[in-house]
């Protein structure tokens, strides 16, 4: 426990009391979890100094192990409440690999006395808190049985609503992980897949009026132990709907409880108990009821399509999410694993659309990762979204996964814009396709436009590192390496493992010709990455001996002596930063003939700077199609 310290501090606007554990901005109290408050006080009460990292972690989790990761999230949420976006940090900075300090100016000031408390009004009691009253329903015979002498328990719950009306504006609604209650640790992936399909079905019902937070910032709190409330207030969420697996007798128990955080009232609670071939018709019914209970009224086609849900086969759905848990693991192994996955539902459900989309975006993934070329992955990627939108011409994901073929494969940005804006009008609460859209508008010189599409991505993905590491790339492609720098180091603050935040501030500090650090960055990518323990010896000795430069010639030999497929593209990019322009223009010749979906990148990428005076290199972005772009430059405040 925190010793309570005597003093309020104020910085800027804000004011700290340590006393009461609370932030104040003028008469506005700054809600703060109580761990974040206790992270916050310590760097106040040690703002002439850094705070170790380590000295944090013991400061405010005392014999607890906790990953450096929350502490990162509670920084998250430090400067999401103080409005302190990091460009310049007023507020808290981080100091690379070492900690954070506190560098705004801090006043003391002495506690308030206390006052008294004024007595009641006679005539108005204190309000107290009214029970929920229990009102067991029945519902069809076709949607559940119920089987008391046998266990299976059918119950809702509605609880006297407080006076309370319907949000006003656009209500915002998390889903927690949906937890295993099953016993077996096997069946995680069940778990997984259901929140996922929970939150794709809820956040498509009616978009203006309900964002849903994205799988990626709900899965944060993944067998965490915040309550409700805090999870409510780091979101910034309306409602909270909480979840439960159980498994036996051949049918999935599913258990879910709707909470508005607002004076944390239980609105609704409901058990489903229905065999594996229905969970499409359970997701849908959820979904409506959800609708129902936080006052969303859903268009008519919404409301159609919820009503008649098509049925799936139980193996089919088995393999598809089990394939679905293995994508999001992001690593070719495990993407290679979930192609055999969806490959198999397929085969036990030809008509099941989402498994084609998600086949599809394993092989534009496995493409973009680098594991395999574009000329064996493209085609089948093509085919797979193709089957799916034949099926489903509604699903989001599948018109995101079109869009990056035709733009990466095709080099049609027309027809791709066309399809990430229909992925965003079927499902505005999708933040892969906002994401896939700005990186499509940075690619087209539309700089300020693609901010803002990621920021719509953060808007549903608050705490997803990956939002800040695009919003940082976008940038490093503007040409602002601090703004970059400035929103990469966001990315690590909410995952100090997150490998794409260290290769992006290594390209910042290449633009900004700090070579040294831009190489030290690339390798503790390389570290986080599993780079061989022999590869990575050989490039800190590299770094050590010839700086950046051997860095990466030794780099760029490693990757020809090994058996995988090496990218063309990425040859190119090492070649050019030892210095060989010429060696470059070969390989980046060698990824036109491959058809490589990086060159989509030509026209705005730093590294390819040194080239663009040749008329070679220009013929090849007019080959691409990247002729015509039109780079609109940002100012540093955007």
């Amino acid at each position: 426990m925190l010793k309570q310290a005597q003093h309020l501090y104020e910085f800027g606007p804000y004011r700290l009391n340590p006393a009461q554990q609370l932030l104040t901005e003028g008469s506005k109290k700054i809600p703060l979890t109580p761990k974040a408050f206790q992270t916050l006080l310590v760097l106040v009460e040690n703002r002439d100094r850094v705070v170790e990292k380590e000295e944090l972690l013991q400061r405010i989790w005392p014999n607890t192990f906790v990953e450096e990761a929350t502490l990162a999230q509670n920084i998250f949420t430090l400067r999401k409440q103080l409005q302190d976006d990091g460009r310049e940090a007023a507020y808290i900075e981080t100091v690379p690999k070492r900690g954070y300090r506190f560098v705004a100016t801090v006043r003391l000031d002495e506690p308030p006395r206390p006052t008294p408390k004024p007595e009641p009004i006679a005539s108005q009691p204190p309000l107290i808190p009214t029970k929920p009253k229990v009102l067991p329903q029945a519902i069809g015979v076709a949607a559940i049985v119920l089987i008391v002498g046998a266990g299976i328990t059918y119950w809702r719950t509605r609880p006297i609503h407080s006076g309370v009306g319907p949000v006003s504006g656009r209500i915002m609604l998390a889903v927690l992980p949906v937890q295993n209650l099953t016993g077996d640790a096997d069946q995680e992936y069940l778990a997984d897949g259901l929140t996922e399909e929970v939150i794709a079905d809820l956040g498509s019902l009616n978009p203006e009026r309900l964002g849903v937070i994205a799988r990626t910032s709900a899965m944060a709190y993944k067998q965490s132990k915040k309550t409700v409330d805090a999870i409510a207030k780091e979101l910034g969420v309306n409602y909270v709907l909480e979840t439960s697996l159980r498994e036996g007798g051949g049918k999935v128990r599913f258990t879910a409880q709707l909470i508005r955080t607002q004076d944390q009232t239980h609105v609704w609670a409901h058990n489903y108990d229905r065999p594996m071939s229905d969970m499409l018709a359970l997701q849908g019914e959820l979904a409506r009821t959800v609708a129902e209970e936080i006052r969303i009224e859903l268009p008519r086609e919404t409301v159609a399509r919820l009503a008649s849900p098509r049925s799936v086969q139980p193996e089919a759905y088995d393999a598809y999410v089990r394939g679905r848990y293995h994508w999001n693991e992001r690593t070719g192994r495990e993407v290679r694993t979930a192609i055999q996955l969806f490959q198999q539902a397929i085969a036990k459900d030809p008509d099941f659309a989402p498994a084609y989309s998600s086949l599809a975006d394993c092989y534009v993934l496995l493409t973009m990762m680098r594991e395999a070329p574009p000329s064996e992955m493209m085609p089948k990627a093509k085919d797979a979204v193709l089957k799916a939108l034949a099926l489903d011409d509604s699903l989001s994901d599948a018109h995101t996964v079109l869009g990056e073929i035709t733009e990466v494969s095709a080099w049609d940005f027309v027809d791709a814009e066309k399809a990430f804006r229909r992925a965003i009008e079927l499902d505005p609460n999708d933040p892969n396709a906002h994401h896939q859209y700005a990186i499509h508008l940075a690619i087209n010189g539309r700089f300020a436009d693609a901010l803002s599409e990621i920021r719509r991505t953060q808007q549903v993905d608050p705490i997803s590192p990956v939002s800040f590491s695009s919003m940082g790339w976008i940038y490093l492609r503007a040409h602002l390496p601090d703004q970059a720098v400035s929103e990469c180091k966001k990315s690590l603050d909410l995952d100090a493992t997150y490998v794409r935040g260290h290769l992006c501030i290594g390209e910042a500090y290449e633009e900004k010709h700090q070579l040294q650090q831009a190489a030290q960055e690339f390798l503790e990518g390389k570290v986080l990455s599993g780079l061989a323990p022999q590869q990575l010896d050989e490039l800190r000795q590299a770094l050590e001996q010839g700086g950046y430069v051997r860095y990466f010639r030794v780099r760029l030999g490693q990757l020809q002596k090994s058996s995988a497929y090496l990218s063309p593209y990425d040859a190119a990019e090492l070649t050019l930063r030892i210095g060989d322009k010429e060696g470059a223009l070969k390989w980046l010749q060698s990824a036109y003939a491959e058809h490589s979906p990086y060159l989509v990148f030509l026209a705005i990428e730093p590294r390819m700077d040194p080239l663009r005076s040749d008329p070679r290199f220009q013929d090849l972005i007019r080959r691409v199609g990247l002729a015509d772009v039109r780079i609109i430059p940002i100012s540093r405040s955007e």
